[in-house]
């Protein structure tokens, strides 16, 4: 689309702040944010009910014009849904929040292939389908911003999280080089690394009794969004939560994996409630191949 285009097409519609996930957790809180601060919303998520019950609330509390569109993120119909939205509304999507993500705990090799691919879908894919949708109008436009959230556990490798961490340390890798491919356009790309968060996500993920979730300092939601709120309109290009996260980055940077990925697996160790470590699924012995009888030819 060419420069003109694009501003015609701005002319015509309404800024709006696309925020993903947007039902619990950070990216509810994070919705709170923009819309006490008078920007207009598009909630994305899966749960129709809940994005309407999200909506009702922000635009009775703060007073702004707040959309939903119910889509899965994980499919390329999903993300192509949030485009469609914005055209229904009459909006454009000044503001991208990459929020919604998926976690899983435990052994890898007992995890399902299907929950595994749809965790990289979401976490990784869709964060760089919307971003790809919506950049380049950002950049015609020369305004607006990205605030792509990750999470401490990004910068480390993380076992019985393997698969989630390495989708974040992804965000955070995307992000930091989109970063500098967009300065000086009038567009910021921002990365919120929170610690562990009080949501429901680690109970989903079958970590709720984690040594992680037990030991480590917890903030809230709101707290996480608030921080990474002004430091997004600050246009710092991270954001890392609270002191102790950034003392432990700092700090894993001069431990050898020798060391640092058995204290991530000592800290990361799914329990049970009684704090005994679980172990993984006794898989059955592979088969052994299965010759096939030699059929007979028939002249």
């Amino acid at each position: 689309m060419h420069m003109t285009e694009l501003n015609k097409t701005a002319q015509q519609a309404w800024p709006c702040v696309v925020i993903t996930g947007a039902t619990q957790g950070v990216g509810r809180a994070l919705a709170d944010e923009f819309a006490r601060d008078s920007h207009a919303l598009l909630l994305v998520a899966r749960d129709e009910a809940g994005l309407a019950a999200a909506a009702a609330e922000l635009a009775s509390a703060h007073g702004v014009t707040v959309n939903f569109a119910a889509c899965d993120l994980s499919t390329d119909e999903g993300c192509a849904g949030v485009e469609r939205a914005l055209q229904r509304f009459s909006l454009y999507a000044d503001i991208l929040v990459n929020n919604a993500a998926m976690m899983a705990a435990g052994f890898f090799q007992d995890q399902e292939p299907a929950m595994l691919r749809k965790m990289v879908d979401l976490n990784m894919r869709a964060m760089v389908d919307l971003t790809r949708r919506f950049l380049p109008g950002m950049i015609g436009r020369g305004t607006g911003g990205v605030l792509n959230v990750a999470s401490v556990e990004g910068f480390m490798p993380i076992p019985y999280q393997a698969t989630y961490a390495a989708t974040k340390a992804f965000v955070l890798s995307f992000s930091r080089a989109l970063a500098y491919e967009t300065m000086y356009t009038g567009v910021h790309v921002c990365t919120l690394a929170p610690g562990t968060v009080a949501t429901t996500l680690h109970e989903k993920a079958g970590a709720e009794y984690s040594r992680y979730v037990r030991f480590l300092p917890t903030k809230t939601a709101e707290d996480i969004a608030r921080i990474g709120y002004r430091n997004f309109k600050r246009g710092r290009k991270l954001t890392v939560t609270g002191w102790f996260n950034r003392l432990g980055i700092l700090v894993s940077r001069f431990v050898p994996n020798l060391l640092l990925v058995p204290f991530m697996g000592l800290l990361f160790r799914v329990l049970d409630a009684e704090g005994n470590p679980q172990m993984p699924r006794v898989l059955p012995p592979d088969k052994p191949p299965v010759t096939p009888a030699p059929r007979s030819r028939s002249n």
